[in-house]
């Protein structure tokens, strides 16, 4: 299990979301919190009077943070965290792998292709623990938890928190495999056997009443592309789940495609589950 939650907070919509969202959620599984705000090095290249500007927006930005927590009155133990450096890179390093990383997006709706430039999915890249993206969004309204299953094996970490979430929520686990057909440049007709999708979404099941035999958990098949599958199953849903795709060198990982453009058009609070079951 998750042994700490870091929230990283900076006073904007989205990162109070992510507060929220992770102080109530720490206080339901009884975990500590850790608030983290990094003060990018880059403002001491400015001068010494935009640097020290800085600190103090990072101080205050903690306090306001600390002072919420307070006001959700969740009982959780609260500790908070200045940082110095690049932001990207600080966050991703603050937690260890059996921790929780929770970040904002300011990412929302729906677009095409890999559109560039967007912080969390940067953070998520190369964090080495499980990470919460979450928007700024209505949460109040929504329901049940979707998981991705993927190709050709099924992620348990990822299928086991989407099923204990799930269970702690009350609520139906839906997991979803994409069988779409994708076409290559030589026009070369690609598609899973159907029966090896059942297959695998039977393991996924499997994988999930193993590990909270009392959760409410479906399967499905979806013949859109994985993206559009889990973004369209997820709109009105309190959590989504992803297994880790990436690849990973010494210093750097890549995003699978499908978690990239998930990210990148994020309409609901999603969890791209690695070391740990949350």
């Amino acid at each position: 299990m998750t042994s700490t939650y870091f929230i990283a907070v900076d006073g904007s919509g989205p990162s109070m979301a992510a507060l929220r969202w992770g102080i109530l959620r720490a206080a339901e599984v009884g975990v500590p919190v850790v608030l983290l705000h990094v003060v990018d090095d880059e403002w001491g290249l400015a001068g010494r009077d935009y640097a020290e500007e800085a600190e103090q927006r990072g101080e205050d930005a903690l306090a306001r943070g600390e002072r919420k927590s307070l006001e959700l009155d969740a009982g959780v133990a609260v500790t908070s965290r200045l940082l110095r450096g690049s932001p990207v890179w600080e966050l991703a390093a603050a937690p260890s792998a059996d921790d929780l990383l929770v970040i904002g997006t300011h990412k929302t709706g729906f677009l095409h292709g890999r559109v560039l430039g967007s912080r969390s999915i940067s953070i998520v890249s190369l964090a080495r623990c499980s990470v919460a993206v979450i928007p700024d969004v209505e949460l109040g309204t929504r329901r049940g938890v979707v998981a991705g299953v993927g190709w050709p094996e099924v992620d348990s970490r990822a299928i086991a928190s989407a099923a204990r979430e799930a269970a702690r929520l009350r609520e139906e686990a839906v997991l979803i495999h994409s069988a779409w057909i994708a076409v290559t440049s030589r026009m070369d007709v690609i598609a899973h056997p159907l029966e090896a999708e059942r297959s695998l979404l039977r393991s996924a099941l499997d994988e999930a009443r193993k590990s909270a035999p009392e959760a409410v958990v479906s399967t499905r098949i979806s013949r859109r592309s994985p993206p559009e599958a889990l973004l369209d199953a997820s709109r009105r849903s309190n959590l989504l789940v992803l297994g880790s795709s990436e690849s990973r060198g010494p210093r750097q990982s890549v995003l699978g495609t499908t978690t990239h453009d998930v990210l990148m058009n994020i309409n609901c609070p999603a969890l791209i589950s690695r070391n740990t079951v949350i």
